[in-house]
Order: C-alpha cells, then structure tokens, then sequence
C-alpha cells in the first residue's frame, strides 16, 4: 500500500521534493490501532494449549475405547458360559427323565444332548433306538413267562390247539404260533 503524503498535516500541494522529505522525515507513525488483535505470544500459547488438550482426549477416548471393548469382551465371555450351564442344565435334566422312561444311560445322553442341540434326525434315531429295545425287551418277557408248553406237547406230534384255548390266548401267544405253526394258526382263525 502507498503512502499517502497529503494526508499529513503541513501537506501543500505546491511543495518541491525537498520539502516533502522534510515533511515526512518529521512524521511520526502513530501507534496502530490492534483493538479486536491477539499478540503472537498469546496465540502461540493457545494455539499450544489446545493442541495439548486435544492429544489429552485422544488419549482419554482411546483408553475408554479400550475399557468399552474390554467390557464387551467379558460381557460376551459371561454369556458364552452362562449358555453353555444352560444347556447342560437342559441335557442333564432330559436325561434324567429319558432315564425315568426307561432308557440307558449312553442312549438316555445322546437322546437329551440331540434335544439340546435342536438336532432332530439324532434325537429321532434315538426314539427309535428306544422303541427297538422295549419292543425287543417285551418280546423277551413275554418268551420267558410263557409257561404253556409250545404247541404240539414239545414232543413234535400233534396235540392240537382247540379253538377255545386260542380265542383264550394273549396277543403274544398268538404271535407265537403264528410264526411257529403257520398252518395251525391259519386253521384257527379260518373257522
């Protein structure tokens, strides 16, 4: 920006190159007005303060940051545990009761576990492992109460059923003949 000589008081117009240095080398610049200015030394400490401060809460958020995830990390491990004792709860006590229903203990376990698990094909394959072995174990029973002498006396002749002894007969023992003395049975229930 240029300066301005005829703003200076003494200024004429008609003043000759000498003079002017005269005038201006009595000039005194007043003091500029700095209201609305901060000094460098105070922004340069603010300036600093703030950078300070800001490197503070970077460190803070990063240390809560850290505490949050650490939090989470412990919340979701309690969790995991806390559903796992659920489960076993839930396989312990459908064992129990598989082993009230009269399953063995190895196939009571595999039954609840699959029922925990939601794993339906295991848990039915259980079931039919299950009604195998009753069906099996009654079969069993039923062979060993049988107290009548088989059909035909034992002594391969032929005392013969009548038709009153096989209407008195149970289911068991109708089965009974009817896989032992096909013919026998077709005979009795023909009639």
């Amino acid at each position: 920006m240029a300066f301005d000589f005829t703003k200076l008081d003494g200024y004429r117009s008609d003043m000759t190159a000498e003079e002017k240095l005269a005038l201006l080398e009595t000039y005194e610049q007043p003091e500029p007005d700095l209201t609305g200015y901060i000094k460098k030394e105070t922004f340069d400490k603010t300036a600093s303060d703030l950078a300070e401060v800001k490197r503070q809460l970077k460190a803070k958020q990063t240390e809560e940051e850290q505490k949050e995830a650490d939090r989470l990390a412990t919340e979701k491990a309690i969790k995991e545990e806390l559903d796992d004792l659920r489960k076993e709860n839930a396989v312990t006590k459908s064992k129990a009761e598989f082993m009230a229903l009269g399953y063995d203990e190895v196939l009571a376990g595999d039954a609840a576990k699959a029922l925990a698990d939601g794993d339906m094909s295991k848990f039915n394959t259980a079931q039919k492992t299950f009604i195998e072995n009753v069906k099996r174990a009654e079969r069993a029973a039923a062979l060993a109460s049988d107290t009548k002498p088989p059909a035909g006396g034992g002594d391969g002749g032929g005392a013969e059923i009548t038709k009153e002894q096989f209407n008195e007969m149970g289911y068991t023992e109708r089965l009974k003949i009817y896989n032992e003395q096909p013919e026998v049975y077709k005979k009795l229930t023909e009639a």
